[in-house]
Parts: C-alpha cells; sequence; structure tokens
C-alpha cells in the first residue's frame, strides 16, 4: 500500500561516485517517476532573503535564519509542500546554495486535517548549513507535522494586538482572497518578515474550514521578480517583502501590511489599498469584524468554525460559510446575522449530517429562503444558487408549482431553473406530488392545464411513465381529433417545448394508428415545430414510440405530407419505418449520406436504391459499414459486387486473391452498375477505385469493367488511380517488372488502347523513371513478358528486347517513354 506521505530532497552537492550539482539528493515514501518529477519542478534553486546570513552563523543564527514554505494543491488528490533554506557555499565553494526539503500529501482531505500553514516551524523540515552538513543530511522517517508556530491563539494574538492594528488589512486581505480562490486575480501581500507573513497567512485560514484551507495555495516568501506568469497561474496567496512592493508585476492585487487599507461597504464602495486597487467588499470580512472583538470569543468562534464544518464532508466549502453558520446560531452576532443568512443560503452544501445542529440551523435558513408561496419559492429558485441551497429551492419550487392552478394557468411556459433531474434520481417529495397533481389536473377537463404541467416536469428532467399515461388517458383522443385538435393546437402554439410536444406526438399517433384516423395537419405542424430529424447515428438505436423515434415520425409524416418543401431522408425513413413501397423508389432518386440508408433499412433495399449511393458516395465509415451490411445480409450479386468494390481496398484486392477469383465475375457485374445509374453519377473515389482494380486486371490478365475506359479519360481519377498502382508496387504488394511488363505488352499489342492502358503506361512511365535497371531487372521483365504472354519456353522475341531497350534508352535521354501510347489511341471523345 502507498503510503499516504513522500518526501524529496534537493540541492546542490557532489554524490558519491557520481556527477555533482544541482540534483535531488534522497526520496521517501515510494514516489513515482511523475511524483519526483513534478516536486523537483517546484524547487526555487534561487533565494535570496533581504538580510542574507553572515558567512558563518552562530547556531542562533542559524536557527532564526531566512526560509521559504510554499503549498500548492494540484489536484483533487494531491498537494505539495516546498521548504527552503539557504544552505550555504556548495562543495565546489560557489556560494548561495539552497536546501529544498519537499512534502508530498497524497490524501490532503483524510485525517487527521489540518491547514497546510501549520506545517510552518516545523523543526523536521532539513535545514542544513555548509556543504559537510548537506552531505549529511538525511529526510525524516516522520514527515513534518503540524508545529506549535502558526495556531488558532497565535493567529488571533497576531490581529488583535494593540500595538498594530491588523484587523483593517485582514478584511482587505480576507476578500481579496476569497476573489482569488474564485478565480480572481492572485495577492501578493507586502510583509515585514516570512513569521509576520505565516500568520497573516495562518489568519484567512483559520477563518476558512480545513477543508478549504486546504485548497489555498499560498507562499510565506517571494521576490517581486519570481511572481512571473507562472507564479500568478497557481497563487493565490503569496507573501513578498515590503520593498519589492512596487516592482510587482501586473495582475496581482497588491496589499501591503505597513501601509491603511481604505475599507468599502458591502453593497456599495469597495476597499482600496495604498495603491488604489479595489478590492470588492464580501460578507466574509463584515462577519470577520464582527468576531474579531476580543480573544476569548474569537477564538471561540474558531474552534465553533471547526465544528460546523465537520458537520460535512469539509470539501468545496465557501471560504465564508463555516463563520456564517457559527455567527447564525449566535444570538450575540445578531448584527451580522443577514450577511450569514446571506451565505449559507448562497452557498450550503449538500450531505450535511443529518440530525445535526448545523442542518436544523441550515433548514431553517432555507425555509425562510422559500417563503410560503409558489412565487416565493420561484423567487429562490431563480437564483441558480450553487449547492445545497439551489437544490432545495428547485426542489421546492417544483412541489410548489405542480399543484398551484393559478400558477400553472400564467400564459407563457411555467418558468424553470437550471437545477433539473436529467440524468439522475427525482426526489421522493416530488415523486410524491406527482400523482396528485396529475389527478387534479387530468380532472380539471381543460387539456391545456395538464399538458403545461406536463411540459413542467418534462423540461425538469422527470422521467415518469404516469406522464405519458396522462397524455394517452386525457390529451391523445382530443388530438387526435379533426375538429378538437386543431383548435387545442391553436391555442397551444407557443406555449410548449418541444419535448413535450413530442410526448404528446407519441400518445397521439399511436391512437391514431389504432383507429387509422389521420392526424390533422395543423397538430402535426404543432408537434413538429422546434424539432428537427434525428441524425441518422441516433435512429440506429432508437425504439418505436421513443422520442427520437416520434421526432423522426413527425418530421417524416410531414416530410410526406408536403414534398415541396421537405426533408428527403425525413421522408425516406418514415416511409422505410412504414414498410412502404414507395421506399425503395424514393431510395433510388437520389444519393444519400450512407448512414441514411443504413438508418432506412440498409441491406433490405433493393439493389435499384443501394447503386446509386454504393457508386456515388465518397470514401468514408458509413460507407464501408453500409458496404459490410449488404456483403453480410443482401443475396442479390450485382448490390454485393458492388458493395465489395467500394470496401475492399486495391491492396487487400490483390493480398486475399480476389483478382484470381472474384474479378472475373465481378467486372461484367460492374459494367451492368455503370450502366444503370451512368457514370456521370459515379464518384470521384468509386471512380479510381475501378480504374485502379482494372489497371490491376490488365496486369493479371483479368477482365476489366469496360467503362472503366471511360472513367478513367478523367485527368484527376486517372493520376489518382496512377499513384494508388505505384504504392501497391511501393508496398511490395504489386512487383514493378509485373507493371512495365504488362505495359510494354500493351504496347506491343496490337489492338487500340484506352484510358486504363494509359494509367498503366504513366505508372511504368514513372517506375522507370525513378529506379535503376540491371542487367538482371532487364531479364526479370523479359520473362514477366513471356510468362504474361504465355510463352513460358524458348527465348524471349528479339521485339521484346527492343522494347525493353527503348524503354531505357528513352528513360536515360529525357524523352517521352515508348510505354505510354498517344494520347488519341485511349481518349474518349
Amino acid at each position: 500500500m502507498t503510503p499516504r506521505y513522500g518526501q524529496l530532497a534537493y540541492t546542490s552537492f557532489d554524490r558519491p561516485g557520481g556527477a555533482g550539482g544541482w540534483q535531488v539528493k534522497q526520496t521517501t515514501g515510494d514516489l513515482s517517476p511523475e511524483e519526483t518529477q513534478r516536486l523537483a519542478s517546484g524547487v526555487r534553486t534561487a533565494f535570496r532573503p533581504v538580510t542574507p546570513l553572515p558567512d558563518y552563523p552562530t547556531p542562533e543564527q542559524l536557527d532564526a535564519g531566512p526560509r521559504r514554505l510554499e503549498y500548492r494543491r494540484w489536484a483533487g488528490d494531491a498537494a505539495g509542500y516546498w521548504h527552503t533554506a539557504a544552505a550555504g557555499a556548495d562543495s565546489t565553494g560557489r556560494p548561495g546554495n539552497v536546501f529544498a526539503h519537499v512534502l508530498l500529501d497524497r490524501a490532503p482531505d483524510s485525517a487527521p486535517r489540518a491547514r497546510p500553514i501549520q506545517r510552518w516551524g516545523s523543526p523536521a523540515w532539513l535545514r542544513p548549513f555548509g556543504a559537510a552538513a548537506v552531505g549529511r543530511a538525511a529526510l525524516p522517517a516522520e514527515p513534518p507535522g503540524v508545529a506549535d508556530v502558526v495556531t488558532r491563539e497565535s493567529v488571533i494574538a497576531f490581529a488583535l494586538d494593540t500595538s498594530t492594528w491588523r484587523v483593517g488589512t485582514l478584511l482587505g486581505l480576507l476578500d481579496a482572497v476569497a476573489a482569488a480562490l474564485d478565480g480572481g486575480a492572485p495577492v501578493v501581500l507586502g510583509a515585514v518578515s516570512v513569521d509576520s507573513a505565516a500568520q497573516w497567512i495562518g489568519l484567512v485560514s483559520f477563518l476558512m474550514s480545513p477543508g478549504t484551507a486546504a485548497t489555498l495555495n499560498f507562499s510565506t516568501f517571494d521576490r517581486a521578480d519570481q511572481l512571473g506568469p507562472a507564479q500568478h497561474a497557481i497563487a493565490h496567496l503569496a507573501a513578498a517583502p515590503v520593498g519589492d512592493l512596487d516592482t510587482v508585476p501586473a495582475g496581482f492585487v497588491v496589499i501591503d501590511e505597513t501601509a491603511t487599507l481604505s475599507l468599502g461597504e458591502l453593497g456599495g464602495e469597495p476597499h482600496r489599498t495604498a495603491s488604489g486597487q479595489a478590492i470588492a467588499v464580501t460578507a466574509w470580512s463584515v462577519m470577520a469584524q464582527e468576531v474579531l472583538l476580543d480573544p476569548q470569543s474569537a477564538l471561540a468562534v474558531l474552534d465553533e468554525l471547526d465544528h460546523r464544518a465537520a458537520h460535512t464532508e469539509d470539501r468545496d466549502l465557501h471560504p465564508a460559510w463555516p463563520l456564517a453558520v457559527t455567527i447564525a446560531a449566535d444570538e450575540g452576532f445578531a448584527a451580522a446575522h443577514p450577511e450569514a443568512n446571506a451565505i449559507i443560503t448562497a452557498h450550503s452544501p449538500a450531505g450535511i449530517t443529518p440530525g445535526s445542529p448545523t442542518e436544523r440551523l441550515v433548514h431553517e435558513a432555507l425555509s425562510a429562503l422559500v417563503g410560503h408561496t409558489t412565487p416565493d419559492a420561484w423567487k429562490a429558485a431563480e437564483q441558480n444558487l450553487p449547492g445545497g441551497a439551489g437544490e432545495h429551492a428547485a426542489l421546492t419550487y417544483l412541489c410548489r408549482a405542480i399543484g398551484d392552478d393559478t400558477w400553472l394557468d400564467q400564459l407563457g411556459p411555467i418558468p424553470l431553473s437550471a437545477n433539473t433531474y436529467h440524468g439522475r434520481p427525482v426526489p421522493e417529495p416530488l415523486a410524491a406530488a406527482l400523482g396528485p397533481a396529475l389527478q387534479r389536473a387530468g380532472a380539471s377537463g381543460d387539456p391545456q392545464r395538464l399538458l403545461k404541467l406536463i411540459d413542467l416536469l418534462l423540461r425538469a428532467g422527470v422521467d415518469d411513465d404516469r406522464l405519458t399515461q396522462a397524455l394517452t388517458d386525457r390529451v391523445a383522443a382530443q388530438l387526435a381529433d379533426p375538429q378538437t385538435g386543431t383548435t387545442l393546437a391553436r391555442r397551444l402554439t407557443h406555449r410548449l417545448g418541444p419535448e413535450t410536444r413530442i410526448a404528446a406526438a407519441a400518445a397521439t399517433l399511436r391512437l391514431s394508428c389504432e383507429s387509422a384516423t389521420p392526424i390533422s395537419d395543423a397538430v402535426l405542424d404543432w408537434f413538429a415545430d422546434g424539432s428537427t430529424m434525428p441524425p441518422p447515428v441516433e435512429l440506429l438505436g432508437a425504439q418505436p414510440w421513443d422520442a427520437t423515434w416520434t421526432r423522426a415520425a413527425v418530421c417524416g409524416m410531414r416530410a410526406e405530407r408536403n414534398p415541396d418543401e421537405a426533408d428527403p431522408f425525413a421522408e425516406l425513413w418514415w416511409l422505410a419505418a412504414n414498410g412502404a413501397p414507395r421506399r425503395d423508389d424514393v431510395a433510388a432518386q437520389h444519393i444519400w449520406e450512407p448512414a441514411e440508408l443504413l438508418a432506412a433499412g440498409g441491406p433490405a433495399l433493393s439493389t435499384a436504391a443501394l447503386l446509386p449511393t454504393l457508386l456515388g458516395a465518397p470514401d468514408s465509415e458509413s460507407l464501408a459499414r453500409l458496404a459490410d451490411e449488404i456483403t453480410g445480409a443482401n443475396n442479390d450479386d450485382l448490390a454485393v459486387a458492388c458493395a465489395a468494390l467500394r470496401m475492399v481496398a486495391p491492396a487487400s484486392w490483390v493480398q486475399r486473391g480476389y483478382l484470381n477469383t472474384h474479378q472475373k465475375a465481378y467486372a461484367g457485374l460492374w459494367d451492368a452498375a455503370l450502366n444503370q445509374i451512368g457514370p456521370g453519377r459515379v464518384h470521384a473515389d468509386c471512380a479510381v477505385r475501378v480504374t485502379t482494380l482494372a489497371v490491376l486486371g490488365l496486369i493479371a490478365g483479368q477482365p476489366r469493367p469496360v467503362l472503366a475506359g471511360q472513367l478513367a479519360a478523367d485527368p484527376a481519377v486517372a493520376a489518382a488511380a496512377g499513384e494508388q498502382v505505384l504504392a501497391l508496387v511501393d508496398n511490395n504488394i504489386v512487383g514493378p517488372t509485373e507493371v512495365l511488363a504488362a505495359s510494354l505488352l500493351r504496347t506491343d499489342a496490337a489492338e487500340s488502347g484506352d484510358a486504363v492502358d494509359g494509367v498503366l503506361a504513366a505508372a511504368a512511365a514513372a517506375l522507370t523513371a525513378s529506379r535503376q535497371f540491371s542487367d538482371d531487372d532487364q531479364e526479370g521483365v523479359l520473362a514477366m513478358m513471356m510468362r504474361m504472354a504465355g510463352s513460358n519456353e524458348g527465348s524471349p522475341p528479339r521485339r521484346y528486347r527492343k522494347l525493353v531497350s527503348t524503354m531505357l534508352a528513352r528513360r536515360a535521354e529525357g524523352r517521352a517513354p515508348l510505354t505510354a501510347p498517344p494520347a488519341q489511341m485511349w481518349r474518349n471523345h
């Protein structure tokens, strides 16, 4: 089992038997390479304190020497601490060495939980000084733990020190940090010392929960020139020497602990830093000011704050929330109750311990939030509050709204908050209220009220069979009736969402199909308003009368009734869903996106319906799927031959032996298909495939489609097919001697060639131009010519040798190759 903590030491030293310089000295805790890299990359090898140590410090000076602690939370389950201290000169005598002791916490949210700044001052942090001490330094068996330097008592004493008024600075600092935690500008605090910086960070940390403090990225010491973009991206609060503040880069909120911060007012003017930067006032600072009156009461508040946070999971708590529930529970802080209740209602988390005082307090606040009426609840719900407050407001609103006749009768759609139940269970109170609400709305006799109720519930993500049943029992018959349906559709034109219209359509169309009564055009238009035809990929998984299927049915019915403005795919799909005889005729009229044909029946379509798309669609994954399904389920040879043409690449065609086993039978079928749809409807990808297989047929002595010559007459098709042939040669699927031999034999033949011969000739010319041919290579070409010509005995004819010699001579002279026939020989006019 991997331990919770890992440690790493990083410094400049001479490793025995190895190289010297900056490097990882030691690790513990089974650090992975990734963890080691992350921890080492965060080390600062430059540490420039305001007052450096002397060259030969005393033990007392070493103990009080400058050091730095940086904390960073980089994931939900990991955090790191970088403790850096000056280490004097390294083994080469170079001054300015630094020793970094790094701690990895793999479970920062696990018990025991402490605020990260509480590790400041732990005696377990290594701080060796001098080369010898650095060499001897070894990581401790136990990681640095909570020290007694930054505590509740210390930060309260620091804040309420009568010799230095710090509360004003604290209020601005709290609000600036709250903004930084919410994604705003990080904060630079000008501190007189690192110890002062640690107390400031501790004060901020103790005024939030331990879990929230564990998300506060901080540094106790940075110089202004180290606050670059990288630090800006990861820090929330960084301390720097007061003397550096004038040179802090832009993008930070800069607060000087030695300067006066002008305090603002909640809901009014912001705080102003000494340099004039504005900081928005929050309830957090207002509440903090209320509790920081005397040490005893302030300590009691901090103790109670942690107690209240422990009633939650303490993950992602708003920084002000624990203080808010602490104040709300104490009548002594009544002046801050409005601010506390605002935080509670806006940011209360889910999962508060049932029956705890905190749960009761939050419940009271939320009850006050939602009031007593539906408008009261909507006023809270429409704020879309985060966490449990938003959930409570949304649930209360829905439970009230579905039983409120006056609310349901308002004009327009019933309002709904962003807190819905799509993809998650419906809470029991809402499920329990659903039945009586449906019964009440149905008993009114007004389908409009029932439809508006169902519309609200569907938009809220309520998936309940009782909604479908109510539509079937109370609404479908009225919408299916030619008179009442048209009237009802006109009354509800803009009052219901598409989801409700489709749900009503499913109930109504099912009834219409059973009674064979057509739906009026007005009702059908109302069903379809706001809905579009689902994409084919969704339809492949649709079931009759589900939302996707019904959307398609509505769009398809409208397309069938309005052919002039129809979506062709919607009409085709609807014809297929009905098993209409016209399906194949409509399919044959277009070149479809192959996925559309798959959704409309795929291989069950007739060959005439499939051919335009098989030959006219570009190469794609959906075409390959269509072709694959056709070869597996269609018994028509013509369809299967064309599917094989599109799904089997030339390389596979050769490697599987299809040139010899299939091409003789398929060549005639391909010609028949090309004749049937016409070469003008053949896509260039298909034309290239036909041409390439025709060239391979020439090489192998197999038949080729006659119409391939017409397709290859397109220069772009010819060029692409030639490139595919050359690729087959480059991949050793077709031999170069085969290409050259076949081309030379076509040159020697008495009959005239066509554009396919031209492609073969161009490929042969490219091979002769790019390769060197030895005597053995030439003999190989001659031998291949003999085999292709059927003469396996005797010597090659002299004309064969002359053709080979002439071919090579023309290449050497840079002349046009002999293998390329004149254009008029093969172009089709």
